[in-house]
């Protein structure tokens, strides 16, 4: 059977490289609009329903004033006649990045994947792509301070190293036990696996810093599963908590049943952060925000598919970041 010939093909090749270029941008819009119905940052917060609201003074009151260079609507303040567009207040504000490498983007982040990977991927540069993180590393800052476990709940610690501090406290003996080298990370899960990672400060932490970084984030009178540390012991008194230990012993087959959940989520954190040797430890927080709020995402990926979700988010939070003052 003779091979069909594709009737484009001549076409294609005859085209100059500018032709070419927009050739596959009509092309990556067409597929955008297939995939998700927006094929445009714009479109996208129409879409999700995003409302106009002044930069200046907060007001949602506006007239439509014509468009932009860019070709986004404009839009007057009837209070203090600022001049703004639907994404001002956004990280889309000034984006450079083609709509549908961004959505890719976001994909890949999804999966956790290191940044020279992604660069290579979409063929972007490493400020563009580490610009890109931070952006989307703002919106979910206060992701946790809302999230409170209830029900039956389990609490741990985990422990990563603080390079920085082991470097700067080196005197060429290995530290023992949890040394103020470690980073603890309080951890906890309740039973319809909503869960939250607050950083504790550095080595074991005591009573008192474990009930400031989760006196917030569990309901009174839950049930608590846990290992019997007795740095647990005050946040169970002042949120009368009942309490159930599973004394940690490798060996038991009872402990291992129990608080696997916790130690199952203990180990996901650990091959999360194991992904990103290097990062900035300032930065620790955010990404356990962003592992957090992945895996609520992905936990309801059967309703709703996480890259659609997580481009929703960003659409409808106002923050702003810009690469010259941060967070604004």
């Amino acid at each position: 059977m003779p091979k069909t010939v594709n009737p484009f093909m001549d076409f294609v090749f005859g085209l100059d490289d500018t032709q070419y270029d927009l050739l596959c941008d009509c092309v990556n819009q067409r597929n955008d609009k297939k995939l998700y119905g927006f094929s445009s940052y714009e479109e996208a917060a129409l879409y999700y329903k995003r409302k106009p609201m002044c930069t200046r003074c907060e007001s949602i009151l506006y007239h439509k004033d014509g468009y932009t260079n860019a070709g986004y609507i404009r839009y007057r303040c009837l209070t203090c006649n600022c001049s703004y567009t639907l994404l001002s207040d956004s990280i889309f504000n000034s984006a450079k990045i083609p709509f549908h490498k961004l959505m890719s983007y976001i994909e890949l982040m999804s999966f956790n994947v290191p940044l020279d990977l992604m660069c290579e991927v979409l063929d972007i540069a490493s400020n563009t792509a580490e610009l890109w993180r931070k952006k989307i590393f703002s919106t979910i800052d206060n992701y946790q301070e809302h999230l409170k476990l209830h029900g039956t709940i389990w609490i741990d610690e985990t422990y990563i190293q603080d390079y920085t501090v082991l470097e700067s406290n080196f005197d060429g003996n290995k530290p023992r036990g949890l040394s103020r080298t470690q980073i603890c990370i309080v951890v906890a899960i309740d039973s319809y696996k909503n869960m939250v990672a607050i950083i504790c400060g550095h080595g074991k932490p005591s009573s008192k810093r474990i009930y400031e970084a989760l006196k917030d984030h569990i309901k009174e009178c839950s049930t608590v599963i846990h290992d019997g540390d007795n740095s647990h012991n005050y946040i169970i008194e002042k949120l009368n908590l009942n309490s159930i230990v599973y004394k940690a012993n490798a060996k038991d087959e009872n402990y291992l049943k129990n608080m696997a959940l916790i130690n199952n989520m203990c180990s996901w954190l650990k091959r999360y952060i194991w992904r990103f040797i290097g990062m900035e430890v300032d930065n620790l927080q955010s990404y356990l925000n962003w592992f957090i709020y992945l895996q609520r995402c992905k936990r309801d990926d059967e309703t709703w598919p996480k890259t659609t979700r997580i481009l929703r988010h960003l659409l409808l939070e106002r923050t702003k970041y810009t690469r010259k003052n941060g967070k604004n």
